[in-house]
């Protein structure tokens, strides 16, 4: 239990402490008019909202079921995750977040592409676009699974398409996939975000209320076996790089990058901004480590659960048995497919803006942005529907983590070309961006089916040489961008390039 509430304090002494440093190195304007102000145009979703607001649609946009089922999944590893969660998300993912969510507010709230475009050369913006239209329709369809699973009596995934209620649920959550995506935000999603929010908090205090009696029982770190905090999981997985890819939305998650333009777009002064990208983060983090409480108390309960590979079944196994009474037990399930359904109409509206800028449509009348919504829902709702006949959840699931992680690199490298541009401090970000790089290279070197069941295909090396060719990398990648940003700098000194405009 110690442990737990170290882990609790390191995000909220973080935030007030680290969340400054952060947001003084960046150093935002009050008096500087932001997208949201300057433009107002309703169709492109940049209109100014209520700050308290910018701030719920931002956390119901980010936590999805990563910080849930993710972090279910990521508690197998044992205790060493009350420490790492924390540490990864002060340190890495709202540094993350903050720092592309202002550089997007500061360009008039551009996309992800145009950013891309902007700091890195024409090649890793192109190739970085390809992961994030991957990741974003991966993450649509699987969290679009796990959303109509729970809602489908809570027989996670044990439906087929064949099943007239799944199907059912599937036609619902598509048919407020196309108003949210469809309509601008201001519009729509501000309405119903009230609820939603409602519904998150009311669920993260049942499961508080009914864990409490369990914390005491939650198991240490271990200090005086140190190295054997690392090896716990069940099945020998190695904690790096599995357990940094398996809980990336409790720690970093490159998915967040194409929220923040979004938000960058309804924020309307830039000191809110710390609250919201900094801030929501830190609350995403909370949310993981409560979720990493039932998952470390649920595999001490009920031991067989540690051999299952579906985290939403787990979740559903372990909400059933600490929760007696069934009402309340449905109102934490649905909480968890408010936010799987909230997080991935999120991608489906970010996936509309990007196609949008790629092909250089526009989106400025309803009937522009309809004819776009029509082939993008309708794509993916067949990866939804083939991930149920056959086995492509976990095929889903498993590179979403991967590019979701990769796209974090691309930001995180965005980010130090644009501090680098302004000659400002760039080791708090190179260290975030090093670590990444080397568990995203270690991950894509040693991975492969013979490994991990049910894996992605990757090299398959054995682990020493992929730890010292993931070293290589990481190095080569902070290289470039220091380089990148020094080659920008000079830009800026000679009036050809301008990091905020």
């Amino acid at each position: 239990m110690i442990t737990f509430f170290i882990g609790l304090v390191i995000l909220a002494v973080g935030y007030f402490t680290y969340g400054r440093v952060i947001e003084n190195f960046f150093g935002p304007d009050p008096y500087r008019p932001t997208p949201a102000v300057k433009n107002a145009a309703l169709f492109e979703d940049r209109q100014a909202l209520p700050h308290w607001k910018c701030m719920l649609i931002h956390l119901l946009h980010i936590a999805g079921v990563g910080p849930v089922v993710g972090v279910i999944l990521g508690a197998k590893f044992g205790p060493v995750v009350f420490l790492i969660i924390p540490l990864g998300n002060i340190f890495g993912g709202a540094v993350h977040d903050y720092f592309f969510g202002m550089i997007s507010l500061r360009n008039g709230a551009s996309s992800y592409l145009e950013v891309s475009k902007k700091f890195l050369n024409k090649t890793f913006a192109a190739l970085s676009t390809v992961f994030m239209i991957v990741a974003l329709f991966a993450l649509a369809a699987s969290f679009t699974n796990v959303g109509s699973g729970i809602l489908n009596t809570n027989h996670v995934f044990s439906q087929t398409t064949s099943d007239k209620a799944f199907i059912l649920c599937i036609c619902l959550i598509f048919s407020y996939y196309i108003f949210s995506t469809f309509f601008p935000i201001g519009s729509f999603v501000s309405k119903l975000s009230n609820i939603f929010g409602l519904i998150l908090i009311a669920s993260v205090g049942l499961v508080l209320f009914f864990i409490s009696e369990h914390l005491h029982n939650l198991p240490e770190f271990d200090i005086h076996n140190f190295l054997g905090n690392f090896t716990q999981h069940p099945l020998g997985y190695p904690i790096l790089p599995m357990l940094f890819v398996t809980i990336a939305c409790g720690m970093i998650s490159g998915f967040h990058g194409s929220q923040n333009s979004i938000t960058a777009g309804i924020e309307s002064n830039e000191k809110n901004c710390r609250q919201t990208f900094y801030g929501m983060m830190v609350a995403e983090g909370f949310l993981a480590m409560i979720w990493a409480a039932v998952g470390v108390i649920g595999y001490s309960l009920y031991p067989e659960l540690t051999l299952v590979e579906n985290g939403s079944v787990i979740l559903s196994k372990i909400v059933h048995n600490f929760i007696k009474l069934e009402f309340m037990s449905e109102i934490i399930l649905v909480s968890v497919a408010v936010l799987a359904i909230t997080t991935a109409d999120a991608a489906l509206r970010v996936l509309r803006i990007l196609i949008s800028d790629i092909f250089h449509l526009k989106q400025k009348s309803s009937e522009d942005r309809f004819l776009l919504c029509i082939p993008i829902l309708g794509i993916c709702a067949m990866i939804v529907f083939w991930s149920n006949i056959t086995d492509g959840f976990s095929v889903l699931w498993n590179y979403f983590s991967l590019t979701n992680q990769t796209i974090a690199v691309i930001c995180l490298a965005i980010s130090v070309c644009y501090m680098r541009s302004k000659k400002k401090p760039v080791l708090f970000l190179l260290i975030p961006l090093a670590f990444l790089s080397f568990v995203i290279f270690l991950y894509l070197f040693w991975i492969s089916p013979q490994h991990i069941m049910s894996a992605p295909v990757g090299f398959g090396l054995g682990y020493p040489i992929s730890c010292l060719m993931a070293f290589i990398c990481s190095i080569l990648v902070c290289f470039y961008c220091l380089r990148h940003g020094k080659y920008l700098s000079k830009q800026v000194e000679e009036n050809q390039f301008n990091p905020d405009d």
